[in-house]
């Protein structure tokens, strides 16, 4: 298959899936996609190059909980493009590789991270233990997966994978590259394209484990093993992590256990949840009640059961049912992690906007915000969406543009907000910001603006467009002809 068809399928997974996804772009990269047919070219030139490796990353703390963050890699979209289209031709070799117990990745998957793959592995698990009454499992996963991977270990295991040369010498280029631009290393986390070359990267761990005589099932490092008993789980343990080791991984000492058969069957149980999705189904009214337990029990823990808390909300959501309201609005701040969950719940009820902007103005104003970039970027998302036209929304806006030393995660949130709801004054604020930025994410992001708040000087479109050799350029082309600029999904 040619590079180009690869890229072609890079391309389309970005604009129509992973724009989606933990790091939305502000304009879904409408300027790239509508001028698809001739950015294209320039793309294949830039990702046949030997020594291809990304020009900027942008590291952004996301968070995983209340207190820990995991380091997604930001790419410049040629980069990211890039980094896809290199991993999917080397994942046309190593697809086929994959045994079926593994449920992450493949080639023919839109995203790394699927909800529907991580619940398939957790039903294949229960179909196992279920199957025979002697089972019982263990679990394990991996500290700090992505982020420990060996490059040269990696780059032994593409080879012998049957990839080519030129392509494994391309792949070691940008990954090196990537731990050259940060202060990241191992795979860049929140690529789909890292979900191949972690699963060539555990073949000898899931190989390891076959050999040891027991089943396990995987999604990503999450790893589930069945055996009769202790003692024969806990050696296949002992000799996973030796496996392991060698690749330069340790298992999580928090998330290795050995579970009774009860447990284990408890630990993998939905009933619950499968009951209330099936009688909601039906329009059973006892599924609102189940529903309700559900959340109650969830909430009346610390920490809240956060899996049935994203249940419950998205259920909730679907019959615009406000029960949760007063909770999820309440602890907005306090769970920030799952602030997209909470906000896009209170969006799709009627008659909470007000409540809602109230909530959005109580928690920039009560609360300094510069180390939760992720709130700041939601909130700014969700009064984009909502329309929100609120000064203290737009004021909180303005010092989040002004501040260089946030991530410009939230800033380029934080333009477009200003050019969707700016008032006189603002335009030629914006391009005073404009003139004094250094980077180019961020005055791709005012120039929407001053677009948007019609102060955009045609000249500049200009100049900016007769630069073909830069990113802006394509962006200043865009501006120039659209009228109406799509909102971030």
């Amino acid at each position: 298959m040619a590079k180009e068809e690869y890229l072609r399928r890079a391309a389309r997974r970005l604009f129509f899936v992973e724009v989606r996804q933990e790091l939305p772009d502000i304009i879904n990269f409408s300027d790239i996609k509508k001028q698809w047919d001739t950015y294209k070219g320039g793309m294949i030139k830039y990702v046949s190059n030997p020594d291809v490796a990304p020009a900027r990353v942008e590291i952004v703390e996301h968070p995983k909980d209340p207190i820990s963050v995991r380091p997604l890699a930001r790419f410049d979209i040629k980069d990211r493009l890039a980094y896809e289209t290199l991993a999917l031709e080397a994942s046309h070799a190593v697809d086929k590789l994959i045994p079926s117990n593994i449920f992450s990745y493949r080639l023919k998957k839109n995203q790394i991270h699927s909800v529907h793959d991580w619940l398939a592995m957790r039903h294949r698990a229960r179909k196992i233990l279920l199957s025979n009454p002697g089972l019982m499992m263990a679990r394990t996963d991996i500290s700090a997966f992505y982020e420990n991977i060996d490059i040269e270990i990696l780059q032994l295991d593409l080879l012998q994978a049957g990839v080519e040369v030129s392509l494994v010498e391309q792949i070691r280029s940008f990954l090196e590259g990537f731990q050259h631009q940060s202060e990241a290393w191992g795979l860049p986390q929140g690529s789909s394209a890292s979900g191949v070359l972690a699963n060539i990267y555990l073949l000898p761990f899931d190989e390891y484990i076959r050999q040891s005589g027991i089943e396990h099932v995987r999604y990503s490092d999450d790893t589930y093993l069945f055996g009769s008993d202790w003692e024969t789980l806990r050696s296949s343990l002992v000799g996973a992590n030796q496996a392991l080791r060698a690749r330069r991984l340790t298992p999580s000492s928090k998330k290795t256990e050995i579970l009774s058969r009860v447990k284990s069957i408890d630990y993998l149980d939905d009933a619950e949840r499968d009951l209330i999705a099936y009688l909601h189904s039906l329009g059973n009214p006892q599924a609102k009640e189940l529903l309700n337990k559900l959340f109650r029990n969830a909430t009346s823990k610390t920490p809240p059961n956060e899996r049935d808390v994203k249940f419950s909300l998205t259920r909730f959501r679907y019959r615009q049912d406000a029960t949760a309201v007063d909770w999820a609005l309440n602890n907005l701040k306090d769970l920030h992690h799952i602030s997209a969950q909470i906000l896009r719940y209170v969006e799709a009820l009627p008659g909470y906007r007000k409540r809602l902007v109230n909530t959005l103005e109580a928690v920039v104003s009560d609360y300094s915000l510069i180390n939760y970039p992720f709130l700041e970027r939601n909130i700014l998302h969700c009064a984009l969406r909502q329309d929100v036209r609120s000064k203290v929304l737009k004021d909180t806006a303005w010092a989040i543009l002004r501040d260089r030393n946030r991530p410009n995660y939230p800033r380029e949130f934080a333009a477009r907000y200003i050019g969707r709801n700016s008032d006189v004054a603002d335009g030629p604020l914006l391009k005073m910001q404009y003139e004094s930025e250094n980077s180019d994410a961020i005055k791709r992001a005012l120039l929407i603006a001053m677009h948007e708040c019609a102060y955009m000087p045609d000249a500049l479109l200009r100049d900016i467009e007769k630069k073909r050799e830069t990113d802006l350029s394509w962006t200043a082309r865009y501006l120039r002809n659209v009228s109406d600029i799509p909102l971030p999904v």
